[in-house]
């Protein structure tokens, strides 16, 4: 069996693996994608909708932001909603008077399906249905992948492996079966996870409201005008079966609505129990395969980063392959991991700050004070709003070329 040659072999097609082969393209290296789900599951798969103002302007540099541009919700600020002296009060933070910039909300589903149809688009290969079954020859010159899809066995071979299909993915399990301990896992749990709901229904807001309430947090999100994505805390454990739809609509309506001011009901489009859990792998790096995104972190939803890390890893990642492909640059890699952990932390810092600001997750009193006490320094709109919306619109990416 001759093995087809590529420069990059990249495992996962999800926003990380589509902007890394656009990345590449751009530069001209040769890359494959390989996908283990169908195409339509790929596009079938409900994720966040939230985007960096820098990750937003790096898509529209890739030619991939056409359709972005034209439907997206464009929000300069968020309502964070809690009690204050007995009444419900909501108070917006505004990240264009704090710090400039702004979100776009732009469904990952959109976003994804945008890459797959311009790689199509452009002849380059992309493999649904191909399942990576074993990678040799990490610390050699070139990686043999070795796949298998409806057609049989196959194999690639790759000067470096792009690792980039989730927490659960095979790169993680080759790893982990390989050596548990490789990936230097560091890790938080939390007692909490999300049922979101992706609901026929107008968004009770024309921005996202964060609210936090004594029975637990809920969330107030969107896709379009038409459909609202809804969230609320329950027990860790929990399953979506303990929740009938008349319980859903109940505790939203307590944790969200205000005065005059329902949540809108509508039929559920979508369900689903996500846990609340930070992550982080001290290695990314493994000779030639190299990982990213939900591979080498994970970040609790609360701070909405999960995408755009994904992409900040792939900025890095890229111009580095750039370097040690097309110059011999070997050592432009050796940077790779760290650069990229100096941001992970960021962002992790700030998911846990969202998560322990909002969610109901102890009965301890003193920390409820100053939970409360942090929602009133927000409102002043002082230095640490400005960290807030700083970190919530997006930190600058590096260059990528």
């Amino acid at each position: 069996m001759k093995p087809t040659q590529v420069d990059v072999a990249i495992v996962g097609a999800g926003p990380a693996g589509l902007v890394l082969a656009r990345m590449l393209q751009l530069q001209g290296l040769d890359a494959v994608v390989l996908e283990r789900w169908s195409r339509e599951y790929v596009l079938g798969r409900v994720r966040a909708g939230i985007i960096e103002q820098p990750v937003a302007e790096l898509l529209v540099e890739l030619g991939v932001g056409e359709r972005m541009l034209a439907d997206r919700l464009v929000h300069d600020g968020v309502q964070l909603q809690h009690r204050r002296g007995g009444a419900v009060v909501r108070q917006r933070v505004d990240f264009t008077a704090l710090c400039g910039k702004t979100v776009t909300v732009y469904g990952q589903r959109e976003l994804v399906r945008d890459l797959i149809e311009l790689r199509e688009a452009d002849g380059l290969p992309l493999r649904f249905g191909c399942e990576v079954v074993g990678l040799d020859g990490l610390d050699q010159d070139r990686v043999t992948v070795h796949c298998r899809d409806d057609g049989g066995e196959s194999v690639i071979s790759a000067r470096y492996v792009a690792g980039v299909d989730g927490a659960h993915g095979i790169t993680a399990q080759l790893l982990d079966l390989f050596d548990p301990g490789v990936r230097e896992t560091l890790q938080r749990t939390y007692p909490a996870s999300w049922l979101g709901v992706l609901v026929q229904a107008a968004p009770p807001s024309q921005e996202l409201v964060y609210s936090r309430h004594p029975e637990g947090f809920a969330l107030a999100s969107m896709r379009t005008p038409e459909v609202s994505r809804l969230y609320l805390q329950v027990p860790a454990g929990d399953t979506l079966a303990a929740w009938s739809a008349d319980r859903i609509w109940e505790q939203l309506h307590r944790r969200l609505d205000l005065p005059g001011r329902p949540v809108n009901e509508g039929p559920f489009l979508e369900s689903s129990i996500t846990p609340l859990r930070s992550v982080v792998h001290r290695r990314m790096r493994f000779g030639r395969l190299l990982l990213g995104g939900d591979a080498a972190h994970v970040v609790p939803p609360s701070g909405a980063k999960g995408l755009n890390l994904a992409v900040a890893d792939m900025a890095q990642l890229s111009f580095r392959l750039g370097r040690a492909v097309r110059h011999g640059d070997e050592s432009a890699l050796a940077g790779y991991q760290d650069a990229c952990l100096r941001r992970v932390w960021q962002v992790t810092h700030f998911s846990w700050y969202m998560t322990d600001l909002l969610h109901k997750l102890d009965a301890d009193e003193f920390g409820e004070e100053l939970r409360t006490e942090q929602l009133r320094t927000l409102a002043d709109g002082g230095p640490l709003a400005r960290w807030f919306a700083d970190s919530y619109t997006g930190l600058p990416l590096t260059p990528w070329s």
